[in-house]
């Protein structure tokens, strides 16, 4: 949190936005957030090529990039990057080949030093170790996922499960959720989703005993029982659409997923119908009731995510170039725009700067 005097101090909160290299973009933003009326600065920005996903470690106390492209350092390919987080400013510390096209998802398994990273075009995950100072390792592991009858394997993200076993990876490409020993990162279970649904993103619930999956292309949200002890380890017992049926019938395509700190909503944005998706989540069953659905003020909402008390909802609307600020009502599960908004040339992530959440 930034150092300030009196009331002022409790108010403002770090935010990193991560863009793609275009209109004028300079790379990933430090912003301040005002949490009590939504206003934000501009306080610092540190060059970087397509920073199109962030993910903060609050043990290192660094920042990783991935570098979303087709060509890193001449050899085709992106990468990914780690910057080391000093107050308001982010300095490289080093990046690292990602051995593949447009890398999109990065996450640190923080027990294990281990850096995560998923690599769309080619369907890879990487795995590197992190070193004591935060900068990325040697890579442990490369994953190529098989690509049966023609189909091109295209990973969109991976995540450690709570229990620290296993990692979970969605396969947008072949529609598959996959299971992968954490340490020896050998395959041990894989779930089929249906053809042409497109797993994008996973959560897991606080208590560890649900994973939620939102498929980009269906547009729905997939609901698990996360059975590690069972031979079914990961049983489907929901599907739920991200849509409102206000008469909406043109291309829509999911994006981010994130679950409120408390644990009781989870969100999710829809690209073309330009909505963020509120859900109630039972607690004892882990299913999904919708609450509603948020227009937005622009197009295309990348990603998002909530301030450490879950009071506020930072949205990055990418092809209109702003982030934007809601205030979320626990009690209702309702967004309302603050009316603050912030330009910022294609914000594809958003991420707290005083956590990792």
């Amino acid at each position: 949190m930034t150092k300030r005097k009196g009331k002022d101090m409790e108010k403002w909160m770090k935010c990193y936005v991560g863009t793609n290299s275009l209109r004028g973009s300079k790379g990933i933003y430090t912003l301040e957030i005002n949490t009590q009326n939504g206003e934000m600065r501009e306080v610092s920005t540190v060059e970087a090529d397509d920073s199109a996903y962030l993910y903060v470690s609050e043990k290192r106390k660094c920042l990783y990039a991935v570098m979303e492209s087709l060509e890193y350092k001449g050899v085709p390919g992106g990468g990914v990057a780690a910057y080391r987080i000093e107050d308001n400013k982010l300095s490289f510390l080093n990046s690292r080949y990602a051995y593949g096209r447009w890398p999109c998802h990065v996450i640190a398994d923080e027990e294990k030093d281990s850096l995560l990273v998923s690599v769309f075009r080619n369907g890879l995950l990487v795995v590197y170790g992190i070193n004591q100072d935060g900068s990325i390792g040697e890579e442990r592991r490369v994953e190529h996922h098989q690509e049966p009858n023609g189909r091109m394997s295209h990973i969109h993200a991976s995540m450690p499960t709570p229990d620290g076993k296993y990692i979970a990876v969605a396969d947008c490409g072949l529609d598959y959720i996959y299971l992968y020993d954490a340490k020896t990162y050998q395959k041990v279970f894989e779930w089929k989703a249906p053809e042409d649904s497109g797993p994008r993103q996973l959560r897991f619930s606080p208590d560890g005993k649900y994973l939620y999956m939102v498929s980009e292309l269906s547009c729905q949200i997939f609901v698990f029982e996360y059975q590690p002890d069972c031979k079914d380890m990961l049983r489907n017992v929901q599907v739920i659409s991200t849509r409102r049926e206000d008469g909406y019938d043109r291309e829509n395509y999911t994006s981010a997923l994130q679950m409120h700190p408390s644990g009781r909503y989870l969100l999710a944005g829809n690209r073309g119908h330009n909505s963020i998706v509120v859900y109630e989540v039972d607690k004892e069953t882990g299913l999904l009731m919708l609450k509603g659905h948020t227009m937005l003020a622009g197009d295309f909402c990348r990603e998002f995510c909530f301030v450490p008390d879950g009071s506020m909802l930072i949205v990055g609307i990418q092809h209109t170039d702003v982030v934007q600020t809601f205030f979320f009502d626990e009690n209702k599960g309702i967004l309302k725009w603050s009316g603050q908004e912030i330009v910022i040339p294609s914000p594809s992530c958003v991420i707290m700067g005083d956590s990792a959440k």
